[in-house]
């Protein structure tokens, strides 16, 4: 009888590669979220025009940054749009990204059939605790208005709200609509898929140096320079 001991080690190599494939292919779609919310937010703050303003910017907490947000998810309610959530640390420098999702409520922003981006520009503590504890609902649990854009100052009431919208069409254009209905919350999916560990949380991400793919030093690098506390 010929035995072989070593027969089924082939079958076993294809199976570990196998298995190992999607895990590196969720890896890569999340670095590639990263990388996306890193261009979107450059391209933003390139126009004087249409940047959002410095005087924004030095308060802010935090900054979400959900690119190709389809409007035909929001009219059916179940499309969400995929992004980042970084938060400003105690020294003023931003913090590694924590991923989000957007998700139409019952009332969805009219931009016509076309994708969009988001940036959400968070004022309060009361924003940021909303979206931590997967409870922010723009026009529920947060106050939310269109932001303003390039040199325009701030005018009206001097109440600032939860948080600073902006959604920019194809055309590079910010609508300057409020998101109202939409919801914010964590996934904790994307973040395990990134930082390549499944008990990661988000407390984690945001408050420690967490070891991250090198496009989050990327990231933070951009925001420390256009999004300066000072």
């Amino acid at each position: 009888m010929n035995f072989r001991p070593f027969a089924f080690i082939p079958v076993t190599a294809i199976v570990v590669v196998t298995v190992a494939q999607p895990l590196l292919a969720s890896q890569q779609a999340a670095i590639e979220s990263v990388q996306n919310a890193n261009q979107l937010f450059v391209s933003e703050m390139s126009n004087p025009q249409t940047r959002i303003p410095h005087y924004v910017l030095k308060n802010a907490l935090g900054i979400a940054i959900i690119p190709n947000v389809m409007k035909a998810g929001f009219i059916v309610g179940g499309t969400r749009g995929t992004g980042v959530l970084v938060v400003r640390g105690s020294k003023g420098l931003w913090s590694n990204p924590a991923f989000v999702t957007l998700t139409a409520g019952s009332v969805g922003f009219q931009l016509g059939a076309q994708s969009s981006d988001a940036i959400i520009i968070f004022n309060t503590k009361n924003s940021l605790e909303k979206a931590l504890t997967q409870d922010f609902s723009i026009g529920g649990s947060v106050t939310a208005t269109g932001g303003p854009e390039g040199v325009t100052p701030v005018s009206g009431s001097s109440t600032i709200p939860d948080v600073y919208t902006y959604v920019r069409n194809q055309q590079g254009l910010f609508a300057g609509v409020s998101l109202q209905g939409t919801k914010l919350a964590i996934s904790g999916d994307r973040n395990a898929e990134f930082y390549g560990q499944p008990t990661v949380t988000t407390q984690q991400i945001l408050t420690t140096n967490l070891p991250a793919p090198p496009v989050a030093a990327q990231l933070r690098g951009s925001l420390n320079k256009l999004a300066p506390h000072k």
